[in-house]
């Protein structure tokens, strides 16, 4: 069968920050969000090994994976500041949403409810969460880094392994610099594998 289904995983995921770094060069951050990350995660799995299946939106999990007796669910969580813009003028109007503590609490809802399913053998369970905050630092709360950069999952049952796309045991840091990234945030991109 060759490659594990976690190393599959492994491996696409590193292919689509090299392949998001790219595309930032053609569609800005703030054009993005969970669904065009997760497309490009599909179509790199596929150019991986076409013989996964893959189920988007499977009863309420965003990424069902089947790679013959293994299976993996995958959650993507995927926040930027999103400007606001005035439709006629296309001025910014500054932004809408952004870090909050109920941004955290809807993050532990998706933590909870992933760990919460019934697993059986052969079974992964991933969250990709990938967030950006502007470049230029703001007032402490209002970016996105004060509340993940540190997570740690308040139910001390719920073991989160931050792990490097490369290799185990530290954070994966992805800097976009302004030059590459239109609307002028940075981004930082981790992975998290529940064991």
């Amino acid at each position: 069968m060759g490659q594990s289904l976690d190393g599959l995983v492994r491996s696409t995921f590193l292919r689509t920050i090299k392949l998001m770094k790219d595309e930032l060069r053609r569609v800005p951050l703030a054009g993005w969000n969970e669904s065009v990350f997760r497309y490009f995660f599909c179509q790199q799995l596929s150019g991986i090994c076409g013989d996964v299946q893959q189920f988007v939106e499977c009863d309420r999990i965003d990424l069902v994976l089947h790679h013959g007796d293994e299976k993996a669910f995958v959650e993507f969580k995927f926040y930027v500041h999103p400007q606001r813009f005035d439709p006629y003028t296309g001025v910014s109007s500054g932004f809408k949403g952004g870090p909050s503590l109920q941004n955290l609490r809807e993050f532990q809802r998706c933590v909870q409810q992933l760990h919460d399913r019934q697993s059986v053998p052969g079974l992964s369970k991933y969250i990709v969460l990938a967030y950006a905050d502007p470049v230029v630092a703001g007032a402490p709360g209002k970016r996105y880094s004060d509340y993940y950069d540190d997570y740690r999952h308040s139910d001390e049952k719920i073991a989160l392994d931050v792990k490097n796309p490369s290799g185990p045991s530290t954070s994966s840091r992805i800097e976009f610099k302004p030059s590459s990234s239109p609307s002028g945030q940075s981004a930082r991109v981790e992975r998290y594998r529940r064991s």
